[in-house]
């Protein structure tokens, strides 16, 4: 039998829709020399690892991911050159203003052309409903090594779908003992896509999405970690908090302190064997916009995430910086679908520590990460944080203008600096 669409997935997948758009992004900027053929071998030979992206969502009214009968790797890898002048940033936005289609697999890669200096960008987009971090991972997780490899990949052995049928409700209910059991579960696949379908989801009002990236030295970071006497984390996010007062401030909004999704890596010993180690949970805090001193901001975020480490849940960076394989790529994508908890937001922020050494795709080091998800609901603004051998990205998607984002933070990291 398929696996059963999840109430949690479905809420997912109805949060992306042709007028509003609901997906996430991840961003690997390499120095070139990178052909279509070679990134396609190096997929094909590595979607064994994430099963999901070769199926697609059907069944009424039980729904399941099955196997894609008609899977063409092809079709999900397309090749762009920016025009003169064209940021990344810019097409980035367009590209994230696209659904993707439900007839295939919920993911795409870009292979994007004309970077400065002749760098290249690997874009790949996916709708975090497919990714749990239990069982099922990002494949990029898999993609990237920790060294070079120079080999030419394999000749990928033929694939045959499996799992093709979708979920028979009596078959569903049969397979439980416990009746109540039984119709939770089937509630879960069967009508939670009919339940999401109906929630309220923000428009995008015909504004356009607009997306903007900064990235900061890791040691300006650690040395005002040091100074501060406080987290890394709250470094990260006091620059987000900048980031966000002056983006408030462009629009000529008021100043409050808005409530911020801030998902939290905590422990759980059952899932200490599960791809990422942890499980992201969803947290809220108020971000300290009103506060006009970078100083005091920044002592309150602190603050806010004193009290979580005295409570011995949250995991320490270290931990997820040593997973295996490309972790950030699964994390981003998991703190994502914490978006499904359902308390109404405007703000999100997801800071994920990456590894301090360089990675691979093939033969190419991976220079810079980015990572990026669209606003849903009420959402206006998310700051998607990603460290990467001893570089800080900090990548912004808001419908409003995001001119003066990078100019914020340099600005606040030289104020915490002094």
């Amino acid at each position: 039998m398929s696996d059963l669409v999840t109430t949690a997935e479905a809420s997912l997948l109805a949060r992306d829709r042709d007028a509003a758009p609901w997906q996430q992004a991840l961003v690997l900027v390499v120095a070139g020399g990178l052909d279509r053929a070679e990134l396609a071998a190096r997929i094909a030979e590595r979607l064994d690892y994430a099963p999901r992206f070769r199926r697609v969502v059907t069944g009424w009214p039980v729904s399941g991911w099955v196997d894609d009968a008609n899977f063409n790797l092809d079709g999900h890898i397309h090749e762009v050159t920016l025009a003169s002048g064209q940021r990344l940033e810019s097409w980035l936005a367009d590209e994230l203003d696209t659904t993707l289609p439900r007839s295939h697999p919920l993911w795409r890669v870009a292979l994007v052309h004309g970077l400065p200096s002749g760098a290249q960008a690997i874009v790949a987009r996916v709708n975090p409903a497919m990714i749990d971090g239990y069982d099922h991972i990002h494949l990029f997780q898999e993609l990237l090594e920790d060294r070079a490899d120079d080999r030419q990949p394999p000749e990928p052995q033929p694939w045959q779908p499996s799992q093709t049928a979708a979920p028979d409700l009596a078959a569903v209910l049969s397979g439980f003992s416990d009746p109540l059991a039984a119709a939770e579960r089937a509630v879960g696949g069967a009508w939670g896509m009919l339940e999401d379908s109906l929630r309220r989801v923000t428009p995008a009002d015909g504004r356009s999405l607009q997306v903007a990236g900064v990235e900061v030295d890791l040691a300006e970071v650690k040395r005002i970690h040091d100074r501060h006497g406080c987290t890394i984390h709250d470094v990260v996010v006091a620059l987000a908090s900048a980031g966000i007062r002056q983006w408030y401030l462009d629009q000529g909004r008021e100043l409050l302190d808005p409530l911020a999704l801030v998902p939290l890596a905590i422990t759980e010993p059952q899932v200490l064997e599960s791809a990422i180690g942890c499980r992201i949970a969803p947290s809220f805090d108020r971000l300290p916009l009103a506060t006009a001193d970078p100083t005091a901001r920044l002592q309150a975020i602190a603050t806010i995430t004193t009290v979580r480490r005295e409570s011995g849940l949250s995991v320490p960076a270290r931990d997820v910086i040593d997973l295996a394989g490309f972790a950030p790529a699964t994390l981003h994508a998991v703190a994502a679908g914490t978006v499904a908890v359902g308390r109404p937001h405007t703000v999100t922020v997801v800071n994920v520590p990456g590894p301090d050494q360089p990675r691979y795709l093939g033969r190419l080091r991976v220079r810079q990460v980015f990572a990026t998800t669209t606003p849903t609901d009420a959402e206006e603004i998310t700051v998607t944080i990603n460290s990467y051998h001893g570089k800080v990205s900090l990548t912004a998607a808001a419908f409003g203008p995001l001119e003066t984002w990078a100019t914020a933070i340099t600005a606040e990291l030289a104020a915490l600096g002094v």
